[in-house]
């Protein structure tokens, strides 16, 4: 195994996050530590960049300046939330028929951390609603 010189991990670092933008919400959910923290160096965060916000991946809704008062904790309407955890799709609060889950889909329940089987199929229910509908992995 090669031991990276610090240009050769800055290069590489570089590869992997142009790279990095071409994954899909899913798959970029399963590797936050790609993508670049915020800097808080006033410079423009461009509409669509992923970033990782303590250990969290969030996508700017809109063209931003990198500065604390427009994180995703401050200034939530500017950031969507990557619903993903680990490669997992979340179980929002409310499920619409347009998110409802497939049957055997998994979904993340970030109330109690943990990984559910749905049970059926065009299911609008969480697991705290109808816990009949969900079956828990892990």
């Amino acid at each position: 195994m090669k031991i990276l010189t610090k240009a050769d991990a800055i290069a590489f670092r570089k590869q992997i996050e142009a790279a990095a933008i071409h994954l899909d919400d899913k798959a970029a959910s399963e590797s936050p530590d790609f993508y670049e923290h915020m800097k808080y160096d006033g410079k423009a965060i461009s509409a669509g960049t992923r970033i990782n916000f303590e250990g969290v991946l969030y996508k700017a809704a809109v063209t931003l300046w990198d500065t604390e008062e427009n994180n995703p904790h401050f200034a939530p309407s500017l950031w969507e939330k990557i619903n993903y955890h680990n490669g997992v799709r979340v179980i929002p609060e409310v499920i619409t028929v347009t998110t409802a889950f497939s049957k055997d889909e998994l979904g993340y329940w970030e109330a109690d951390g943990k990984i559910y089987k749905s049970l059926l199929n065009a299911n609008v229910y969480t697991p705290v609603a109808y816990p009949q509908g969900w079956e828990e992995v892990k």
